[in-house]
């Protein structure tokens, strides 16, 4: 792989598989909506910047000359949370956008497709098979999901171009502002509140996205063609466990009263997936892909990054009050 193209490229895992292409010496064009602020932190890292929104998706190959990319990473995805999760039209905008992609790949001559899966899709098969009525709208969001992951590998396989979509298990660490739930309970604890959670009997599996780019980078470079990846530690045990972790390392790096994980208060509906639906051995065989860091070492990093943000932010309001006053 020598040059790629990056959609969602200053999103949580876009940015981070960013900094590890061109880490590897990869080339990478970055395709972002307008925001001058951004483009110019990708330009300082030293990626290409192109303004294409995502529903114009399909002129890229007007916006963009070179006929000699090897790789498209897209990232880019409308509502993955809140209302434009449970909305049809927008999360039908982002199967069409999906496809738009693999028609432009066939005009570039781009002959690698690489996407971003989540345990959604998987949860929402389990939770179908089931007999019973459905009245959560956050199954726009999955049934997308699947949809475009579908839709578009056999689109691409159609064309002639290799076609992957790993499963990411669990994303977090430092960047990471949106609901992904590894950082929202760190910053709820790092505020003295306690989060609502499941009882957490599930099973759950976390990788840090330092490790998520590598294996984005994995993929593309050695990844068999059609193959389901799934991109995590491959060790999965109780969400509870994995919390209770997480608690003690943000009260003691926070200090004073601890503050107590709200195990129960959200409720029964957890989604009780197998431990085969976190297996990460194709990944590691195909590719040679193990995690390099430790999950209490990974959180850690996100819990120091994430009490940052936080005092940054109390400055900036309190310069605010100051001048408005």
């Amino acid at each position: 792989m020598k040059k790629a193209i990056v959609t969602g490229a200053t999103g949580f895992i876009g940015s981070w598989v960013i900094r590890e292409l061109l880490r590897q010496g990869i080339e990478v064009i970055a395709v972002v909506r307008e925001n001058p602020t951004k483009q110019k932190g990708l330009d300082d890292l030293g990626a290409r910047s192109v303004v294409c929104n995502l529903e114009t998706i399909a002129q890229l190959p007007q916006l963009i000359e070179d006929r000699n990319i090897d790789t498209f990473y897209h990232f880019a995805w409308q509502g993955v949370s809140d209302a434009d999760a449970r909305d049809a039209d927008i999360q039908l905008a982002n199967v069409r956008a999906t496809l738009d992609v693999i028609d432009a790949m066939q005009v570039m001559g781009i002959q690698t497709f690489i996407g971003a899966g989540s345990l959604h899709e998987a949860e929402g098969i389990v939770e179908m098979a089931e007999h019973k009525v459905v009245t959560n709208l956050g199954f726009m969001y999955k049934a997308a999901k699947t949809c475009a992951h579908w839709m578009a590998k056999a689109k691409a396989g159609a064309a002639g171009i290799r076609f992957f979509w790993p499963i990411i298990t669990n994303a977090y660490g430092e960047g990471e502002n949106s609901g992904r739930l590894i950082n929202t309970v760190i910053r709820k604890l790092l505020a003295g509140e306690s989060p609502a959670l499941t009882e957490g009997t599930q099973l759950y599996d976390f990788i840090h996205v330092s490790d998520v780019a590598r294996a984005f980078y994995l993929i593309g470079e050695k990844g068999i063609d059609g193959t389901n990846y799934t991109i995590g530690s491959g060790e999965p045990r109780p969400l509870r466990e994995y919390l209770i972790e997480v608690a003690e390392i943000v009260n003691q790096m926070r200090g004073g009263e601890p503050v107590a994980l709200g195990f129960g208060k959200a409720g029964t509906n957890a989604v009780h997936l197998p431990a085969e639906a976190f297996s990460a051995l194709s990944l590691g065989q195909d590719t040679e892909f193990r995690c390099k860091l430790d999950f209490q070492v990974g959180v850690a990093l996100t819990v120091k990054w994430a009490s940052g943000m936080i005092r940054r932010n109390c400055k900036v309001r309190q310069y605010f009050r100051s001048n408005l006053d």
